[in-house]
């Protein structure tokens, strides 16, 4: 009587338990259902925003420059909504503002903040090759645009469409390479589309080239750092400095020092990224991804 009794006490403790569990899967599958309804519906209300902002034509001002300023700001924030909202959804690990270690992520970043920080005009300004035409209050609105166009293009680029391409084969570095720079070539060809708007041939091609080498570093910052707020950074710095001339003066940034020390601070910073990546890990990505199959130790080979 008493064996039989404590069986069946024993029997109700692990239905109990087996309850408590399938109440609790039933609550995270309900969490993750939430989850995905809210991000389908910052997806649908950002993106109808942003097509009703292309399609009107509207025009926030009479003065040409001010109003694609705005315009470019505005239309870069609500695809950079759609594209994080995507990122959530597909759940990867990579919007947390300090990423996996704070210090070392950022000192990793360091040398690619240098690329970025170079390509303004200092000695241009200085030497007054480069004269600022338009009101400081421009200055604002130039780096309100860059970020926007960072926080656009990083989300979709490397936040979504290289991890989509590399979740699916990551087990070697040159896995990881091949999704690089298939993302980065997506990344710079897409800038064809520049060519509606200014019909510079020239400049165009040199914005396609620049544009891979950034994408490639930003992808690697990414998979380093799982901080896709540097990337954003590294990006509208670069851009602020590169659209620094057009849109605030007139003058030739492009002088023999100025060309001969960004060649000599590309190739460093190329050299520094490349051997990174041929160091890295694949297991590293399980911090983005979760964890993976049929990855193998390194060291053990």
């Amino acid at each position: 009587m008493v064996g039989g009794q404590i069986m069946s006490n024993t029997d109700n403790r692990e239905n109990g338990s087996a309850n408590n569990r399938n109440d609790s899967a039933c609550i995270i599958t309900k969490s993750k259902n939430v989850k995905k309804y809210i991000c389908f519906a910052i997806m649908a209300v950002a993106g109808t925003a942003l097509a009703a902002i292309e399609l009107s034509g509207h025009s926030f001002s009479d003065n040409k420059k001010l109003a694609q300023l705005i315009s470019m700001t505005l239309t870069r924030v609500l695809g950079g909504i759609v594209f994080i909202a995507a990122a959530v959804y597909l759940g990867y690990n990579i919007l947390k503002p300090f990423g996996k270690n704070p210090g070392r992520s950022l000192l990793f970043t360091l040398p690619c903040f240098a690329v970025a920080i170079n390509n303004f005009p200092f000695i241009g300004v200085i030497s007054g090759n480069v004269k600022v035409t338009e009101p400081t209050c421009y200055i604002a609105l130039l780096a309100a645009e860059c970020l926007a166009i960072g926080f656009f293009e990083e989300f979709a680029f490397r936040g979504v469409v290289f991890l989509i391409i590399l979740e699916k084969k990551r087990s070697s570095v040159k896995d990881i390479f091949v999704s690089i720079v298939s993302t980065s070539a997506i990344f710079g060809v897409v800038h064809l589309l520049n060519l509606f708007r200014s019909f510079d041939v020239g400049g165009t091609l040199m914005q396609i080239g620049y544009s891979f080498l950034i994408g490639g570093m930003c992808a690697v910052i990414l998979i380093k750092t799982y901080n896709i707020w540097l990337c954003v950074a590294v990006h509208a710095i670069f851009d602020f400095g590169g659209y620094f001339v057009q849109i605030m003066g007139t003058g030739n940034q492009w002088d023999p020092v100025t060309v001969i020390l960004t060649a000599v601070v590309a190739v460093i910073v190329a050299v520094y990224i490349i051997y990174s990546l041929i160091k890295y890990d694949p297991r590293e990505l399980d911090g983005i991804f979760g964890k993976a199959t049929g990855i193998a130790d390194p060291k053990s080979n």
